[in-house]
């Protein structure tokens, strides 16, 4: 049986992008923009279709990051696969920027602490392992101050994140020698959110959803939320 086809989106970052998958990368567009990404990457659609000799209606599914990340660039990507869903309906696989940031160490043998800023001295953290290539959960997606992050530490792990620096000198001192730097900065990429997919559907564990049903991974309100007294509950 042939291996799925998967078409992966994310927005989560200042980057984005879109990536085709079938057991391997076949092929990624990769974006920056201060600007929307909807019209960049509804444009670089035909530009991959057109390259990678594929239709989008052969894909098997959709893959999409979640969150947590940029509020502007959570909405957009739903909207992008949303768009894609009411043409070529097909089944969504869900995964967190958390997940993805330790994807880029797939084979790493202790424990990966993912870390995105959440601002206002909050960090959104995350806990992982890899077993036989499949990503296990230790410490599920939250948001926390950063103040209160060394509590959840308690064995050395590999720290991942885009903005690491922001926060080395505060976890040199409290966390000593559980802190161990990469050898190299993390992406959030969509070949990276695709490969995490596959790897889901081979063990049997991926979130798989009808597009009209999928929500971001916020994990705090927004600046304008905070702003009207709302919470997340």
């Amino acid at each position: 049986m042939e291996a799925p086809l998967i078409l992966a989106i994310e927005t989560s970052g200042e980057t984005g992008g879109i990536a085709l998958f079938r057991e391997s990368l076949l092929g990624e567009v990769a974006l920056f923009s201060k600007k929307s990404y909807s019209n960049i990457i509804f444009k670089s659609l035909p530009f991959l279709e057109k390259t990678l000799g594929f239709s989008l209606d052969k894909l098997n599914y959709y893959a999409i990051d979640i969150g947590p990340g940029s509020f502007t660039g959570l909405r957009v990507g739903l909207s992008i696969l949303k768009g894609l869903y009411l043409v070529y309906p097909k089944p969504v696989i869900t995964v967190s920027s958390l997940e993805v940031l330790a994807t880029n160490f797939i084979g790493y043998s202790g424990n990966i602490v993912s870390l995105i800023n959440a601002y206002s001295k909050e960090v959104f953290l995350a806990s992982y392992r890899w077993e036989n290539f499949y990503l296990k959960t230790l410490l599920s997606p939250r948001c926390i101050p950063l103040k209160e992050l060394p509590f959840y530490i308690n064995t050395p792990s590999l720290f991942v994140s885009k903005t690491l620096e922001k926060w080395k000198d505060f976890l040199k001192e409290n966390l000593k020698d559980f802190l161990i730097e990469p050898v190299f900065s993390p992406s959030l990429s969509a070949g990276l959110v695709a490969k995490l997919a596959y790897i889901k559907l081979k063990h049997g564990i991926a979130e798989i959803k009808d597009a009209e049903k999928i929500l971001p991974l916020y994990l705090k309100p927004s600046e304008a939320e905070r702003k009207s007294g709302l919470r997340l509950i």
